[in-house]
């Protein structure tokens, strides 16, 4: 067990599986619908400087950086951050990906105009290394920066055990294959979707004034609550 309350490798395992099923990407390679609505709807100026935190294989990250924003896209895992790069590449999209702890960040303070946190947060497990990574989210926005967060919600407090009956072991999961669906078992790793007042509650602890939070079923993530906060 990793120090910040999961398996690091339990991560890189999940992708690894993935590729060496012979699938090019773990999910669909398209923004997240949610990020893109929240891009047009802010109308936010090219140039930005943007952190893309748990950014996986980079779909979100390609996107932004493709909207004309700097961005560098930060991941636990190797060999998504691996396959980031080469997709960026296809794609003629110049960016940054670093294999690194979203709870520990190896950049500079004050620096980013925008932090994206999709389907990351909900992952951390430990209350105290939610509360730390969003000090470090916020340590690293210049002021009146904006973090936005599109994770999993739920309407009544859960706790990990209840919201993943069977911890440990597989589960099956479905990756395209040459354009066929192949079925592979993936290892479970535990996830903690919070209500939109648990949500509320870590950002103002960390700092953050909150701009507007909404729930929305946004592709490929599922039925999550949408944060958006300022430095």
């Amino acid at each position: 067990m990793h120090k910040y309350g999961y398996d690091p490798h339990a991560y890189e395992e999940r992708y690894r599986r993935v590729y060496e099923a012979g699938a090019e990407f773990w999910e669909e390679p398209i923004a997240t619908e949610a990020l893109v609505k929240f891009i047009q709807e802010f109308n936010l100026p090219a140039g930005l400087m943007v952190v893309d935190l748990g950014c996986g294989e980079g779909r979100d990250s390609i996107f932004l950086s493709k909207t004309g924003f700097h961005v560098i896209g930060i991941d636990v895992s190797p060999s998504a951050v691996k396959r980031a790069k080469k997709w960026a590449r296809r794609e003629g999209a110049l960016l940054d990906f670093l294999v690194a702890d979203v709870a520990e960040l190896p950049i500079r303070s004050e620096v980013y105009d925008l932090a994206v946190n999709v389907a990351c947060l909900h992952m951390i497990i430990d209350q105290n290394v939610r509360n730390h990574h969003l000090r470090e989210a916020f340590r690293v926005l210049k002021s009146g920066g904006i973090y936005f967060s599109c994770n999993l919600g739920v309407d009544e407090p859960v706790s990990v055990e209840e919201f993943r009956k069977k911890p440990g072991g597989f589960v099956s999961r479905k990756v395209k294959v040459e354009g066929k669906e192949k079925e592979i078992l993936l290892p479970i790793i535990p996830a903690w979707p919070k209500t939109r007042e648990q949500y509320l509650d870590e950002f103002t602890q960390a700092g953050f004034k909150i701009l507007k939070v909404y729930r929305e079923e946004t592709k490929p993530i599922g039925s999550c609550w949408i944060l958006v906060a300022k430095k």
